[in-house]
């Protein structure tokens, strides 16, 4: 489609706040906050108009203080984006908080909550009412003093860098090398990027002992024990509880465990190694070379639209969209932000993606992942209230998984002969293999941070070590760079900013396989139950957003091992 052909969304009309709303200012902000408070509601219609207009209010501020995020991670430098989002979170959110407590209490006594829509309202009102129990207004500062403290991981990883051949690298510059046929090269730049990372291991362990400490307070202000506890109602996990991930760990452990030995011996055979150390572990065989699915960020998202032409022309078109009103930035920058995400933006409902792109394998995947993501935003925009578009990590990373899988059969486009699409196919299939491994790793070691809270920093890499073990392969020896184990956890930077925002992913990754086994047996249908169910926003409880997508919401062992059956099935047909 050409970008003239395109109907580009554009800000829906204020009908509570004025145009000129300004959300930098506390006093322009509080008034409708009072109004808000203030308003008699005497029927279902005055309710429901209340909720739209304090819908609209959260809407614009979100989407301000999301664009000032986006600017502090496209260049960590910029001193006036740090001020505006310091500004934020110390003059701004605090002050929001006691007033949405409030607004939340009154939507949960109003006596016509029981008119509205039961079924509909469900996932809010259980929400809300969990907000209400849980809120103390003397975590608001320790919320917002946490909320700067977590930025300071972007900073501290954003300036990582290495020179390598007289060239100066970012971190995800020289990751790529890491894949590299050249054993040589792959040693030198795996020692240089451990070497860096060296240098911020104790800055970064101070931090992560300050953001437990933290949330510890937060956690015991609100009358729990620990903040595993606390956490878990914060992020609304209704549907499941910590036992539920420990005995996923295990299921995972007994099913995943051995073939991610299978995967790991098989590429040291490959590569033709008596021992197998930490640089070789993402090399190419040596007859190889690292695949590269485009030449810049512009192919990549020209290749990336006309992939997801392939599933279905709605989705393309919403990318062209964003690129259209320049809602990506896609390379990677010295001074940019590490990582990759898809920031909704939830008054206009165009979303933006962030990324840093370096030409490798691995881009490709991030760009499909967070196109998903972005699919998502747009399909559930429809949803009249903000609240309804609120979807929870166990339900948002079905749309961003199972789109990597449906593109899988369309990576032709990204590679030029069979032999590099199929090698594609399957490294993706032994990855995510890996991360239902890497996740339990994740989700045991956050639940034992926050049982321990006192711990040291000695202790902390003690217990990573001994989780480490449990949970990947042996079969690379890391004898003499064992600091690259005792420090990895610096590198996930969901410990620092997202805390338990880690087992989503296993779960959801399992909905993603079994969303793809669906496809490879009905691709239309299958597309269809997705569009529906991510048109749902949260609107349903997690397992009912399942059954739409025509899949389950299950992480029993019986399920885990037909799912990873699955995997290695798929994984044989490429071979």
């Amino acid at each position: 489609m050409s970008t003239s052909a395109l109907k580009l969304p554009v800000r829906p009309e204020r009908n509570f706040l004025k145009e000129d709303f300004d959300c930098d200012k506390w006093e322009t902000i509080e008034p409708y906050l009072k109004n808000l408070l203030d308003r008699p509601i005497h029927s279902l219609g005055d309710l429901q108009q209340w909720l739209l207009d304090q819908s609209e209010l959260e809407a614009v501020v979100g989407e301000h203080s999301r664009w000032i995020y986006v600017r502090t991670t496209v260049d960590t430098t910029d001193v006036q984006a740090k001020e505006a989002q310091a500004h934020t979170y110390m003059n701004i959110f605090p002050k929001l908080a006691p007033y949405n407590f409030e607004l939340d209490k009154k939507f949960v006594n109003c006596p016509f909550l029981k008119e509205l829509d039961q079924e509909l309202f469900f996932t809010t009102i259980r929400k809300t009412k969990n907000y209400v129990e849980i809120f103390r207004e003397e975590n608001v500062p320790l919320q917002s003093e946490l909320n700067i403290k977590q930025s300071k991981y972007d900073e501290i990883i954003g300036a990582q860098t290495i020179s390598y051949n007289g060239n100066t690298l970012t971190m995800q510059q020289a990751h790529a090398l890491l894949k590299s046929n050249n054993r040589e090269e792959r040693e030198v730049v795996f020692k240089l990027m451990l070497e860096r990372r060296a240098q911020d291991k104790e800055a970064l362990d101070n931090l992560m002992t300050e953001l437990i400490k933290i949330r510890h307070q937060i956690a015991v202000n609100a009358g729990f024990k620990t903040y595993t506890e606390f956490r878990f109602r914060e992020l609304g996990r209704f549907d499941y509880s910590a036992q539920d991930c420990y005995n996923f760990h295990s299921a995972a452990k007994q099913t995943v465990g051995p073939v991610v030995d299978e995967i790991v011996l098989e590429k040291k055979k490959m590569l033709g190694l008596d021992v197998m150390k930490p640089w070789d572990a993402e090399a190419e065989p040596v007859s190889g070379v690292p695949l590269v699915p485009c030449t810049s960020a512009q192919d990549m998202l020209d290749k990336t639209i006309a992939c997801f032409r392939h599933l279905d022309p709605y989705f393309a078109e919403r990318i062209e969209i964003m690129r259209e009103m320049k809602y990506l930035d896609l390379d990677s920058r010295i001074g940019k932000g590490p990582g990759g995400y898809n920031m909704t933006m939830p008054e206009i409902g165009v979303p933006f993606i962030f990324m840093n792109a370096a030409n490798t394998e691995h881009d490709l995947i991030t760009m499909v992942h967070e196109g998903g993501h972005a699919v998502h935003t747009f399909l559930a925009n429809d949803q009249p209230l903000n609240s309804f578009k609120d979807t929870p990590s166990e339900i948002a990373e079905v749309a961003s998984m199972g789109m990597e899988l449906m593109t899988m059969p369309y990576w032709d486009e990204f590679y030029k002969n069979e032999a590099d699409t199929k090698r594609a196919q399957k490294n993706h299939l032994n990855y995510i293999l890996s991360v239902l491994a890497k996740t339990s790793l994740g989700d045991a070691f956050q639940h034992w941070l926050y049982a321990n809270p006192e711990h040291t920093h000695e202790e902390r890499r003690k217990k990573w070590r001994e989780l480490h073990r449990n949970f990947t392969s042996q079969v690379i020896d890391y004898s003499g760079y064992e600091q690259d184990v005792e420090i990895g956890y610096q590198r996930i930077m969901h410990f620092y900013a997202v805390p338990f925002y880690y087992i989503e992913y296993a779960f959801a990754e399992l909905g993603a396989i079994a969303l793809y086994k669906n496809f490879k047996a009905d691709k239309q249908k299958t597309i269809a139950a997705y569009k529906q169910a991510l048109k749902l926003g949260y609107t349903k409880t997690i397992p009912g957003f399942y059954e739409t997508a025509g899949v389950r919401f299950d992480f029993s062992l019986p399920y885990v091992s037909e799912l990873v059956n699955f995997v290695r099935a798929e994984l044989k047909s490429l071979n």
